[in-house]
């Protein structure tokens, strides 16, 4: 990306405002000129060095390290309320079975009445980027109830377990560019185990049951597209081709990013860019 010196900003700006438009006249913008151009000079030789100094290739280059997405990242997982709150609409049946016992039919079934959930994003941090993978961090909690009832071999129950499950796993995220106008995060497939207890009321005790449900990580978490190609706009006020009333008028102008890349490596996200121009 090139720096314009700031005196040939300045001096372009003034050139072009005539006298018809209200502004200095072209001397007088000479003149002003003249006389700031020692300190304009002072402020071109400490900008030129570090320009030279700025990598090279794309017109927008940035650098940002994990620490700073963690830190983003733990403004949300921190918030003491639930992420996500679900509430289970009654299914009747949630499972059922016909049977026969010599020659005499039954049907064995389960309802679902009534129930809800929390779920907690408790934790996701970034721990690392190495060659375009992302090594990261998941804890999610669940905490909630539902009331079923049903009837087994003729016999009719009903039962409220409290329900709690855990996720605490390392994932991973392969960084790529999908095409021109995309990036893709996508999960790298691995299994992991949904810790699950269930406590159910009987007898007046509470008996827990356990239970680890394997799942698999490309079905958890859908591959992450983010626009590649970002379209804005901004207005130049230049002066009115003819004299009147308006001496200003404004042209339109798109900025759109293209041909943009992600490389991580080092725990340090690069993104670069070229910036177009584009006419309205």
């Amino acid at each position: 990306m090139r720096i314009i010196p700031a005196s040939v900003v300045l001096a372009l700006f003034f050139v072009s405002c005539g006298s018809d438009s209200g502004l200095p006249t072209k001397e007088e913008s000479q003149q002003t000129i003249a006389l700031l151009k020692p300190a304009l000079d002072t402020l071109d030789a400490a900008l030129l060095p570090v320009s030279a100094a700025l990598p090279k290739g794309n017109d927008l280059i940035s650098h940002t390290r994990s620490s700073a997405i963690n830190t983003l990242l733990f403004r949300v997982t921190s918030r003491a309320q639930a992420d996500l709150h679900v509430d289970f609409l009654a299914t009747r049946p949630l499972w059922k079975e016909d049977k026969s016992v010599l020659g005499i039919g039954y049907t064995n079934f389960v309802d679902i009445d009534t129930g809800s959930l929390n779920i907690d994003l408790k934790k996701f941090t970034f721990n690392s980027f190495t060659n375009n993978v992302v090594d990261a961090s998941i804890e999610i909690e669940g905490i909630g109830s539902i009331k079923a009832s049903g009837k087994y071999t003729g016999v009719s129950a009903g039962i409220t377990p409290q329900i709690h499950f855990y996720l605490n796993e390392q994932i991973q995220f392969v960084v790529t560019a999908a095409d021109s106008d995309y990036i893709r995060l996508n999960p790298v497939p691995k299994t992991v185990h949904l810790k699950t207890k269930a406590t159910i009321a009987l007898l007046g005790m509470n008996l827990p049951y356990y239970t680890e449900i394997p799942l698999q990580t490309v079905d958890l978490i859908k591959p992450v597209m983010i626009p590649s190609a970002i379209r804005s706009e901004i207005v130049f006020p230049i002066p009115a081709e003819l004299y009147g009333s308006e001496r200003l008028h404004f042209v339109k102008r798109y900025l759109r990013f293209t041909k943009s890349a992600v490389r991580a490596n080092n725990n340090i996200l690069e993104y670069r860019s070229n910036i177009d121009f584009e006419k309205e």
